[in-house]
């Protein structure tokens, strides 16, 4: 067998340096994508602590994530999808389908848990067959699919339910998943802090989240790196529906309700998250960290002008302009090759 020799310490140190030089690198990098969320969101807590009084307080702190719970767990199934230079649109209707679907099997006697569990496990499948499939495999456009799964979804739900709010009180353990606290610390909080957790470790630790950066990156030198890119892209879309119908239940506990038009439009807050915290849509760029910096930017923009008494039409309006301002900040990164 041939010797091996141990390189030189010349050589060594530089490795070393560059190793190091690499780090701080990518430590800048991450640096500047969360920089101008968080400027922001300082600035946007400071107006409204002057403004109003009652906003500065720590009860209202976790009102502000009680009300953005919900779409912090859909906002980080939708990072997964863009950091694979995909989109899902469908989120929304998973949702709405995902509550009315529990409902359903409450009505048919299956016991909560086992009921969730079905909610979710079927959320995943869908989302991996019906829309998975014909942008993994068939290449179809993802705007195409996800819009009219979003369309389909809304649909059914309101098929299944003849348009009309399904009661879920007399569930009392469903209603305690959906308002019950500990402390100050709302259960949807919780979970949806856990759900973020487990992200977090997902996409930074894992095989799994390296391969999501890689085909995002570039799909073709993934490929020849021996990742089955098809079958990546088709999990983020799983990923995606599992937690937008765990999401659903989530709301159908705390509104003590399965509504078919349940959060209308969250698939554009969801996105206005994801770009606000430096997730763009060529894949391979972000953060699930930066996603939840940005579902709080918009949790503490709500909040404000709900107790400045601002308008909910005037509400919809600035969040829309936000979702418009995003769009125009990813553009501006990509044009500016930062990361």
């Amino acid at each position: 067998m041939p010797e091996t020799t141990a390189a030189p310490p010349a050589e060594r140190a530089a490795g070393r340096r560059g190793s190091a030089a690499d780090a701080a690198r990518r430590s800048r990098e991450v640096l500047l994508n969360y920089v101008g969320v968080l400027t922001v969101l300082g600035a946007l807590v400071v107006i409204f602590a002057v403004k109003q009084p009652r906003f500065f307080t720590v009860e209202n702190f976790w009102n502000v994530l009680d009300g953005s719970s919900v779409l912090l767990i859909v906002s980080v199934g939708l990072t997964f999808t863009m950091l694979v230079g995909g989109f899902d649109l469908s989120i929304g209707g998973v949702l709405a389908l995902g509550g009315v679907f529990l409902w359903a099997l409450l009505g048919w006697g299956v016991p909560l848990g086992l009921a969730v569990v079905i909610v979710v496990v079927a959320g995943a499948l869908f989302g991996a067959t019906v829309t998975g499939l014909p942008i993994a495999v068939l290449d179809v456009s993802f705007f195409v699919v996800t819009l009219g799964v979003l369309i389909a979804t809304r649909g059914i739900a309101f098929v299944i339910t003849d348009g009309e709010v399904k009661g879920l009180y007399e569930e009392e353990t469903l209603r305690s998943i959906g308002n019950g606290r500990i402390g100050d610390v709302t259960y949807p909080v919780i979970i949806a802090l856990v759900v973020f957790v487990l992200a977090v470790v997902v996409t930074r630790y894992t095989g799994y989240g390296r391969m999501l950066y890689a085909v995002g990156g570039n799909q073709e030198a993934a490929r020849l790196a021996g990742i089955n890119v098809r079958m990546v892209r088709l999990s983020t879309y799983a990923v995606s529906a599992g937690l937008a119908a765990f999401a659903g239940v989530i709301e159908a506990g705390r509104l003590a309700a399965a509504s078919p038009d349940a959060d209308q439009g969250i698939e554009f807050s969801a996105a206005a998250a994801a770009l606000l915290g430096g997730t763009s849509f060529v894949g391979g760029i972000g953060s699930v960290i930066g996603t939840f910096l940005g579902v709080l930017f918009l949790g503490v923009l709500k909040n404000g002008l709900i107790i400045a008494s601002i308008s909910v039409y005037w509400q919809g309006v600035i969040t829309g302009g936000v979702l418009f301002a995003s769009v125009l900040i990813d553009r501006l990164r990509r044009r500016r090759g930062v990361v």
